[in-house]
């Protein structure tokens, strides 16, 4: 059984101008957005957990097996365990002055006959628009897997970040993530040492582990990337990306470096998702930029600030680093970002052919200090 969550917006945190709303009231392909704006005015969001027969791990349309995996409260409304739950449809928001452009999922609950006349909030795809401005609705189709749409791999949007104990490169030598506080150089591949604006820390209990196990860490042994790396077992959260180095990653996506979330590289040999049976504290580790950084050895990244990951920093502390250091909303990727379909294509032919995940070499222009 798939079992997953993901992060979503309220529909009463979303203002659709000139008095419009989500619901799909056009049969559901979302065609009565096109041409308005939509505001998001706060990052308010809530996790949903969806149980789903099988291995199928898309957060679709039309999918009937995407149940509420338990009882649930999700804008003030509480939902019932096995409730149906599907993206109803989808659009693209484009931001008027930078021409940015965002993959928006509508979630539907199905508690409505038509099922398709209510949204009740929205998801996003690889990145958060900012809050507090109107984006205009350039496009809209039917939802993930349905009207001949792809499928959208799950939207698990958990913590980023790195296990306690982790060891991160910095100027003088390994030191435990834990004991990095800010203003502490790191190395980066790209721009060398770089000060550490916010080591924020979560704790996931046993109690959550149990009740949503895809949150417990990655486990990724010595060695098991090639090349000796990482030097230790590297523990990393599910949506930690993870650098890998390989030609058919130039080949297919025109860089020879790529980004992969840690999940989503478990049952490569010597990756698994490991037990924390005592539950496990989480930290991510946010710079000015994102960056490539070195933990136990293996080449991994910083918090990508426009990531969905950043709604788990408060919203005040956010705001008040953005003011201070003149930060983005949306942080450029250090590397190309992977994952699902295109990223077990990648693994496929790197499997095929004995290679490595991280062939040998040096991330980026210059290589960070490595743990012996």
């Amino acid at each position: 059984m798939a079992d997953y969550s993901f992060f979503a917006l309220p529909e009463s945190s979303v203002t659709v101008s000139g008095g419009g709303q989500l619901d799909g009231v056009t049969q559901g392909d979302g065609s009565h957005l096109v041409g308005r704006t939509i505001t998001l005015e706060n990052r308010d969001f809530s996790e949903i957990a969806v149980s789903e027969p099988g291995r199928d791990d898309d957060f679709d349309d039309n999918d009937g097996n995407q149940r509420l995996d338990g009882a649930q409260t999700f804008d003030g409304t509480t939902y019932g365990d096995g409730t149906r739950i599907e993206a109803e449809y989808q659009f693209v928001l484009e931001d008027p002055d930078t021409g940015e452009r965002y993959t928006v999922l509508a979630v539907n609950l199905n508690n409505s006959s038509p099922a398709y006349a209510t949204v009740e909030g929205l998801a996003f795809v690889d990145a958060v628009p900012p809050t507090g401005k109107p984006l205009t609705v350039v496009s809209a189709a039917e939802g993930p897997g349905s009207g001949g749409q792809g499928d959208v791999p799950e939207a698990t949007i958990v913590p980023i970040c790195f296990c306690a104990g982790t060891r991160i490169a910095t100027p003088g030598g390994p030191k435990p993530v834990e004991k990095i506080a800010e203003g502490d150089l790191v190395m980066t591949a790209d721009r060398g040492p770089a000060p550490v604006l916010l080591r924020h820390a979560r704790f996931l209990s046993r109690a959550h582990l149990a009740a949503q196990p895809r949150h417990g860490p990655v486990r990724i042994t010595a060695g098991a990337l090639g090349g000796g790396w990482p030097a230790t077992d590297l523990w990393l959260s599910p949506q930690h990306r993870v650098l890998l180095r390989a030609k058919a990653a130039a080949r297919m996506f025109g860089r020879p470096e790529v980004l992969a979330p840690a999940a989503q590289l478990a049952g490569w040999p010597g990756i698994d998702r490991a037990p924390a049976p005592r539950g496990v504290h989480y930290h991510h580790l946010l710079l000015d930029h994102h960056a490539v950084l070195t933990a136990e050895g293996a080449a991994v990244e910083s918090l990508l600030l426009g990531d969905i990951a950043d709604a788990e920093i408060p919203p005040a502390t956010l705001a008040a680093l953005r003011q201070r250091h003149r930060l983005p909303e949306r942080m450029t990727p250090a590397r190309p970002l992977v994952k699902g379909k295109r990223l077990k294509r990648l693994l496929w032919r790197l499997s095929a052919n004995g290679h490595p995940l991280a062939a040998p070499g040096s991330p980026g222009k210059s290589a960070p200090a490595l743990i012996p």
